[in-house]
């Protein structure tokens, strides 16, 4: 059987494979940054080496031969920087290092560029380059107003802008800020999650079958125009609304295509129909995984009518010398929205 193997890189120098005592990596929606830490033996005083702001990437995956590998043969997960070196000196010695990934600057720091005539993705290619990302960035045209920019996280600033164009943003595993359409072509299947089949069981997984997350009402919006004129309609799921207790659960959508009231009725009420479907979350674990990442889709089978496709919304890789490798997940039977659906279902 192949064995789980992990490779820490910091600054460019790997971390010895006999020092890593175990690791874990956070991938989440667009939002929030992924997260990383590793617990390491200290008995080298890693310690002294270790320190906030440097350069750390994540390796993880399984490899034929234990005793003859290399990081070439894992997938890379993860870039970011040290937040955090928190070595302990009672009993044996290690030191932890807690990590983020590029996006963290950004929502770190207040945006203090001057102000001045720009379109959104000029803004966008600035605070790319401020921050030492490559900006991979789709063209915009029409002058955003300055206050957009006004007291606010330069990532903020980049999600609202990314809501105005119907965009996402998000940083990259190679450091790249990405400021355009959302990409929906990648629908291969990640896993296969088989429940109590002999041979093949790799998964425990609990569901939520309820109204959570059902939708009566889409709202789309566009800003046309040099003068950013609001375009917007909305559809309501008159019966379902009844059958909530007339309750209304409204989302709001940001779509460039809304060129007019009536281009948006049309998107409104092709979303409302997909959106006010029962949808189906659930979590659980696996045998661990690199391919599974937010969005990609999973396969789920033996569950019975709970089996099928599903999009992961969240991704936990965690990995121990003791406990080996395991992937934590919470899955949805609809894709998840865009940034501007990310931020409502996080701060609600």
């Amino acid at each position: 059987m192949d064995a789980p193997r992990v490779v820490i890189e910091v600054d460019g120098v790997d971390v010895r494979w006999d020092d890593l005592i175990s690791s874990e990596f956070e991938n989440t929606l667009y939002l929030a940054a992924d997260s990383m830490s590793a617990t390491f033996n200290n008995g080298l005083l890693l310690s002294e080496w270790l320190k906030k702001s440097q350069k750390v990437k994540l390796y993880m995956g399984y490899v034929k031969d234990p005793q003859k590998w290399s990081k070439s043969d894992l997938t890379h997960l993860f870039t970011g920087k040290i937040d955090g070196v928190i070595p302990s000196f009672a009993g044996d010695m290690r030191v932890k290092i807690i990590c983020r990934d590029y996006s963290a600057p950004l929502i770190d720091n207040e945006y203090s560029v001057a102000f001045a005539k720009r379109t959104s993705s000029q803004v966008a290619a600035l605070l790319a380059q401020k921050q030492g990302l490559k900006p991979v960035v789709a063209d915009t045209t029409v002058t955003v107003d300055q206050d957009i920019y006004a007291d606010k996280k330069e990532w903020e600033v980049l999600q609202a802008l990314a809501d105005l164009e119907g965009f996402v943003c998000f940083v990259t595993k190679d450091m790249e800020l990405y400021f355009g359409p959302r990409k929906d072509a990648d629908e291969s299947v990640a896993a296969q999650f088989f429940y109590r089949q002999p041979g093949r069981a790799n998964c425990r997984i609990d569901f939520d079958d309820s109204e959570v997350g059902v939708i009566n009402k889409v709202t789309v919006r566009h800003w046309l125009g040099k003068n950013k004129r609001l375009v917007e309609a909305s559809a309501v799921n008159d019966s379902l609304l009844k059958a909530m207790g007339g309750k209304e659960k409204e989302r709001i959508i940001y779509e460039s295509k809304a060129k007019n009231v009536a281009l948006a009725k049309q998107i409104a009420e092709k979303r409302l129909g997909e959106l006010s479907r029962s949808v189906v979350t659930g979590s659980g674990s696996a045998i661990g995984n690199p391919g599974i990442v937010t969005e990609k889709r999973v396969q789920v089978d033996g569950c019975g009518r709970f089996s099928g496709l599903y999009y992961v919304e969240k991704a936990v890789h965690s990995f121990s010398k003791s406990g080996g490798y395991t992937t934590a997940f919470d899955i949805t039977s609809i894709r998840p929205d865009g940034a501007e659906q990310y931020r409502q279902d996080l701060y609600d």
